[in-house]
Formats: C-alpha cells, sequence, structure tokens
C-alpha cells in the first residue's frame, strides 16, 4: 500500500531573516522572500505620532517607541507598510506587543491596524494578526471579523487558551513549542484551530511537530528548516 505523504507545514520567518542581518528590518523581510519560506513574523508598536512600526522591544536605542514621534526611531526601524510591500505575496503573521506600562495602547494600536490593511489592496486572509494580549486580539476579532487572528500562549493548562480562541471566533492558535503535544494539537484540529508553534529552530523537534500535524512552524532558522523538511518530503 502507498504511504500517504503528509505535505509538510507552512514556514515562517521569526521576524524574517535574521541570522545574518538584524531582525524585523527591511532587509530581513527581504531575505525571507529570496528564500522560499511561506510567511513571516513581525512586532508591531505604534508611535506617538499614530504610525505603526515593526520592532520586538518597547524600545530602541533607548527610546521608547510608544512615547516617541516616527520621526525620532533610528532609520533601521521599518514602518509597517513598508514591510508589508517588500513580503509580496508572503504570508504574513503580525504580533500586537503589548506594554505593561500602557495594555490599552494594544487596543488602539488593534484598531489602527485594521483601518490600515482595509486599504490595502490585498485580501484580509494573506494577513494573521496574533497577540499574548488576548483581549486585544479579541477586540479586533470583533471590529473585523473577516481578518484571520490567533492567540500566542505558553501556558499551561492549554485547554482554557483553545475554548476561548473557539469561543471567540479566532482561525488559530500559536503555543510555544514546548508545550506542544499531540492531545494540544487533535484538541486544536477537532474545534477548527490551526497550531502554529513558535520558536521552532530544533531540527528533530520539528520532525515531531510535523508528525503530531500542525500548520505552520514559526522559527529563526528557516534555510536549516526547509532544507531538513523539504530533504524529508
Amino acid at each position: 500500500m502507498r504511504q500517504l505523504v503528509r505535505p509538510r507545514p507552512a514556514i515562517f520567518a521569526h521576524r524574517g531573516v535574521s541570522q545574518n542581518t538584524r531582525e524585523n528590518t527591511i532587509r530581513a523581510f527581504e531575505l525571507a522572500v529570496n528564500m522560499g519560506v511561506d510567511g513571516v513574523e513581525l512586532d508591531i508598536w505604534q508611535t506617538r505620532d499614530g504610525h505603526i512600526v515593526v520592532h520586538h522591544d518597547p524600545h530602541v536605542d533607548g527610546i521608547s517607541i510608544e512615547k516617541a514621534n516616527v520621526s525620532e526611531l533610528p532609520n533601521f526601524v521599518p514602518m509597517l507598510p513598508a514591510v508589508l510591500d517588500v513580503c509580496g505575496s508572503l504570508r504574513v503573521n503580525i504580533e500586537i506587543k503589548s506594554s505593561d506600562e500602557n495594555p490599552r495602547a494594544a487596543f488602539q494600536l488593534g484598531e489602527a491596524l485594521i483601518d490600515l490593511l482595509k486599504i490595502r489592496s490585498e485580501p484580509l486572509e494573506r494577513w494573521l494578526v496574533s497577540s499574548f494580549n488576548h483581549d486585544a486580539v479579541d477586540s479586533v476579532n470583533q471590529s473585523a471579523p473577516e481578518l484571520p487572528t490567533a492567540l500566542l500562549f505558553w501556558e499551561t493548562p492549554w485547554r482554557s487558551t483553545i475554548e476561548q480562541a473557539l469561543e471567540r471566533g479566532h482561525q488559530a492558535v500559536h503555543p510555544h513549542e514546548s508545550i506542544v503535544d499531540r492531545d494540544l494539537v487533535e484538541a486544536a484540529k477537532q474545534n477548527g484551530l490551526q497550531v502554529n508553534p513558535w520558536t521552532v529552530n530544533d531540527l528533530e523537534r520539528a520532525n515531531q511537530l510535523v508528525a503530531m500535524g500542525v500548520d505552520g512552524l514559526i522559527t529563526d532558522v528557516p534555510s536549516d528548516i526547509l532544507k531538513h523538511l523539504d530533504a524529508k518530503s
């Protein structure tokens, strides 16, 4: 009997391709496009003057992004529209960042993100909005239910997060790879949820997650993961 081959999961370059360049920069996303990944993951904040910029931490070179105008930030910090322009046809996972100092800012950022994405020409299905601030993602989903959303988490037990994602209309869950097991994947799949673990950098762990049936792998080493999985297919 011929063995069925499971399609490999989508590979998302975490903050672009950053092994040889600065993460979350235009160059990092250009490298991702050239590498042939399926998607990228990036992080966003909103500046004081209302621009959405791509950066992981709340501060850059000692400057609070939320308290600065975009002109005060270093040139290597790109604005989101410029990043989306260079990503071509890639799927883009956009993480809404949230600071303990101002958690409500994540809600304002979510609304600004919706406005930005809706005026672009690409279909909304191309984007996937996620956050550890689940209330902010819930708000995005309520305002724009046609925009795919996902819950980020690393807590166990995880069943309440699966239930929340289902009850509030999200399309995916993004658990830390260390807590993913077959039970989690099956519970999500049975409820129609995609599973995209982060950050998957170990090749053997990638094998295990593929065997469990995850939908995507978010990784800092997309070249290694791509070569490894393509060689096995």
